[in-house]
């Protein structure tokens, strides 16, 4: 009879049990299956496998990472800061085999646990042996590994990880246990893909949202890129100058900017009063750079000297040309990186605006040279007269030419830079006559500029010269102040009174820039009076004045060269000198004597008399043309003009 009750009672012990642990099993069912944290869900799946398995004293919960091994992500009874470091491989240890085959089992025996805890790796094996350290405390010396049973957590037939429960103190895991295991296992797969398919749909919400901000940021960008293009792209169209558009642009970017012309003079700075001196040799370097590279750059502050705050410095440019810089000074923010654009958008409206000022500058320039070449052949004077009001020209009044050709020290090398070199000279010299003699008209041929002004009804030839001279002059101050680095010849022709003679007023200053030039002459002014006879010379071919020359002087050019020299000095200094012996011989530092021996030899070698007034008219008229053509000096046997 108490065999029979002992049986009961064990049987209803066991019936409770079982009863506690389905209890457990769903309570855990229902908490894996409805939390989507997983930190939370590998430590309740630990917890609950305790709980539900009498024997269990210690778990690990390894899932597989997608790079050949197998990560604990959480335990219950091993020291967590040492069992996180192992790496199990598929088939190593009681863990990599349980994933390899995808089967669960019990390992019963402590020497089965022994034997393929020995398969870890050395490194897995110390960190393993550290991470028992607790246990090993609590136990003592009687410690030992009494059975291991692990389980795969399965989803879809692919193994995404293993549960493996340690017991030390309550003996070997029977098949009830593994089917608990294997139970909890599945519910903790089946939790751990719904927190995988979460996580990804919470990351997908949360590339759409990152995704939906940068749509947004460009959206706003493009508007704003948009309302600038649109906003300068009416001052343009408008005809706005550019002191209005730079301080349009400089409102854009919220800092103070300069625009620069493509030979670093400034079209216009914003605001007006902006008070910065920018001329630092490492900044120019920097201008030099962008105008040489045509790309942006941005030039840091420099607390000694300038630029005292961050400069962009960004180019104007079309496909082929450089037209400037739009220099931004970061004095009010910093310009983010949406501001940068901004920037070259408000450069590509520049060059825009370049562009059109240039066809229009262009356009005006081949109208003015088709009057110009109209009015010089002296056709259609009717149609002429009504083209020049159109030019803005009086044409009932007298009319002058004056003639400025330009040569530059230091040419620009490309083709944009000589023009606007030349645009900016020409923007010179009409501002300056706008002044001195409204209704002037200035028109380019190559590197020289024709002027035509129209001078006062009641003014005789000489008033005309005058008021012609005191107009060059200033011409002449003004261009070396504003363009040091340019060399300006300018000649002035006679006034006619109708367009009948406006071809010898032109030719006239055509003759006496190349007679400036002949001689070499900085920055000089001529006009027809000054030429005198020399006009005639540069009527001739050059062909023609050199045969004179050479028929004139050869019997002395044939003369042994060191006797030749000391005579053709003797011959310069008495034409030079006007026929003045005295003078001449103190302009050579010999004696009165030695100059007139000299002299006399001249005479004797070229078959002359030098006194004879036809002779010396003759002998100055070869001397005006070696001068001319700059070949005197070379004769004479010295070094000729720099």
């Amino acid at each position: 009879m108490k065999a029979e009750e002992r049986e009961q009672e064990n049987l209803l012990f066991g019936l409770r049990l079982r009863l506690v642990q389905y209890e457990l099993l769903i309570d855990a069912a229902q908490y894996l299956t409805s939390s989507l944290a997983l930190d939370d869900v590998f430590t309740r799946i630990l917890d609950r496998a305790q709980n539900v398995i009498e024997a269990a004293d210690a778990g690990v919960l390894s899932i597989y990472d997608k790079e050949t091994v197998l990560r604990p992500m959480a335990c219950t009874g091993f020291l967590w800061e040492k069992m996180r470091h192992l790496h199990i491989a598929p088939g190593e240890s009681m863990t990599g085999l349980t994933f390899e085959s995808r089967t669960p089992r019990i390992f019963q025996q402590s020497h089965d646990v022994i034997r393929h805890t020995a398969s870890m790796s050395a490194v897995n094996k110390i960190y393993y042996e550290q991470s028992l350290a607790p246990i090993k405390r609590d136990i003592g010396q009687h410690f030992k590994i009494k059975s291991v049973m692990c389980a795969p957590l399965l989803i879809k037939g692919e193994c995404i990880g293993v549960m493996a429960i340690n017991s030390f103190m309550h003996g070997t895991f029977s098949e009830n246990d593994l089917s608990l295991l294997i139970t909890l296992s599945n519910l903790a797969a089946v939790a751990l893909e719904n927190a995988r398919l979460y996580q990804d749909e919470k990351n997908k919400k949360e590339k759409l949202a990152e995704l939906n901000d940068v749509i947004q940021l460009q959206n706003h960008r493009l508007y704003r890129i948009n309302q600038t293009h649109e906003s300068l792209m009416k001052l343009i169209l408008n005809g706005k100058s550019a002191v209005e558009f730079g301080a349009a642009v400089s409102g854009i970017l919220g800092n103070p900017i300069l625009i620069y012309d493509s030979l670093l003079g400034v079209l216009t700075r914003a605001p007006a009063r902006l008070d910065l001196e920018l001329g630092a040799p490492s900044f120019v370097a920097a201008l030099q750079t962008v105008l040489k590279t045509w790309k942006p750059r941005r030039v840091q502050p420099n607390p000694k000297g300038s630029p005292p705050c961050s400069v962009l410095l960004c180019p104007i440019v079309t496909s082929d040309e450089i037209f400037g810089i739009l220099a931004v000074l970061e004095i009010n923010s910093k310009l983010s990186e949406q501001d940068v654009v901004l920037a070259e958008q408000c450069c590509l409206v520049l060059a825009l605006d370049f562009l059109k000022k240039e066809a229009v500058y262009e356009t005006e320039q081949r109208i003015k040279g088709e009057f110009l070449d109209e009015l010089i052949s002296e056709k259609n004077v009717a149609t002429l007269r009504e083209r020049a009001r159109s030019l803005g020209l009086e044409a009932e009044n007298p009319l002058a030419f004056m003639v400025a050709e330009i040569d530059f020290a230091k040419a620009p090398r490309q083709e944009g830079l000589r023009k606007a070199a030349h645009r900016r000279i020409q923007q010179t010299i009409e501002a300056e006559l706008h002044g001195l003699n409204p209704s002037s008209l200035v028109i380019r041929r190559l590197n020289a500029f024709v002027m035509i002004l129209p001078l006062s009804r009641s003014a005789d030839a000489a008033a005309a010269l005058k008021r012609s001279r005191s107009i060059a002059r200033r011409l002449s101050d003004v261009l070396r102040t504003h363009h040091p680095d340019a060399n300006c010849s300018i000649g002035i022709g006679r006034m006619c009174r109708n367009f009948g003679g406006v071809m010898q007023s032109y030719q006239e200053a055509k003759q006496c820039v190349a007679l400036i030039k002949s001689r070499k002459d900085k920055h000089a002014v001529k006009d027809y009076v000054e030429m005198g006879a020399i006009q005639f010379v540069l009527d001739r071919p050059k062909d023609q004045l050199l045969q004179f020359v050479y028929g004139l002087l050869q019997p002395l050019l044939d003369y042994p060269p060191h006797k030749r020299d000391e005579l053709m000095k003797a011959l310069d200094a008495f034409i030079v000198s006007g026929k003045s012996h005295k003078q001449a011989a103190a302009m050579l530092n010999i004696h009165p004597n030695t100059f007139a021996y000299r002299l006399k030899r001249v005479e004797d070698i070229l078959g002359i008399r030098i006194d004879d007034y036809s002779t010396f008219f003759d002998l100055q008229y070869a001397w005006q043309v070696l001068e001319m053509l700059d070949l005197k000096n070379g004769l004479l046997g010295t070094e000729s003009d720099s």
